[in-house]
């Protein structure tokens, strides 16, 4: 059995998850590919090595082409999925592919629509869409809405459908038969949003990791993202200690802000 192992001692958001597969031995280039088959356009993907705390890992960056500069560029992030985020920031020439401004709510509806028209092969498009089901519940119930009437003030953005769809398809082509994590570092503190000030972990991130273990320390700031949550609560069989098998390759995603600790997803293949 193949087994990969996630210890988010540092939280996990969208584009960490990605940094640590791509850490792994990945090929960006695969991902690329999948990326480009949902039709969007407007940015481009990288990865980079970078040191966090001494420790070297991976960062996963979408990068606006029009400007050449990251769209995730706010200080007080950790990852990228921060549901304050698109208040904040312009998106260059505003446009997300068919037209559409990047910045534009959208619904469950039309994110279901933009990968039901994409050429991603069908098991990937199933796991992408289960991916914002989950996000979409954490979200109305937190808001008491139905799913289909929330709102997606971060996740219907460009950002997030490529951070959601690169995950998807990096955790793919690793080719692990089960995903096991850790208890989750959510964070503490506030967060400001598009609903004022929230605490951390935000309620729609604490919905999603319902029924998982999680925990916080002294390290303030959003830490677990609702994206990085969601990608935990789709893909993982169980939540728990490192199991007994045989290590066999060792990944790090760097979040992007520097913290009093290592803001690195670990990711650990193993074999048993």
């Amino acid at each position: 059995m193949r087994l990969l192992y996630l210890d988010p001692f540092a939280g996990v958001s969208g584009d960490m998850f990605v940094g640590a597969l791509l850490d792994l031995g990945v090929d960006i280039e695969a991902i690329r590919r999948d990326v480009a088959s949902v039709g969007l356009d407007g940015f481009e993907i990288r990865a980079a090595k970078v040191t966090r705390r001494g420790i070297v890992g991976t960062k996963f960056d979408v990068i606006d082409t029009a400007t050449g500069r990251n769209v995730d560029e706010l200080p007080a992030h950790n990852g990228r999925h921060h549901q304050h985020h698109h208040e904040h920031h312009h998106h260059g020439d505003g446009s997300i592919g068919q037209g559409r401004p990047k910045d534009e709510h959208r619904r469950l509806g039309e994110i279901r629509r933009i990968i039901g028209e994409s050429s991603l092969a069908p098991d990937l498009a199933a796991d992408v869409m289960a991916v914002f089901e989950i996000l979409g519940r954490g979200e109305a119930t937190v808001h008491g809405v139905g799913i289909e009437e929330v709102h997606f003030h971060e996740v219907g953005a460009l950002d997030t459908i490529v951070d959601i769809v690169a995950a998807v398809s990096a955790l793919h082509r690793l080719q692990v038969d089960e995903v096991v994590s850790a208890p989750v570092h959510v964070g503490s503190g506030t967060v400001r949003c598009a609903h004022g000030v929230l605490p951390v972990p935000t309620p729609a991130t604490l919905e999603i990791l319902r029924g998982a273990p999680v925990y916080s320390t002294d390290v303030t700031g959003e830490l677990t993202t609702p994206t990085g949550a969601a990608l935990l609560r789709r893909f993982c069989a169980r939540f728990g200690p490192l199991p007994p098998l045989t290590v066999e390759a060792i990944g790090y995603g760097a979040g992007t802000r520097d913290i009093v600790i290592p803001n690195l997803l670990r990711a650990t293949v193993m074999q048993g």
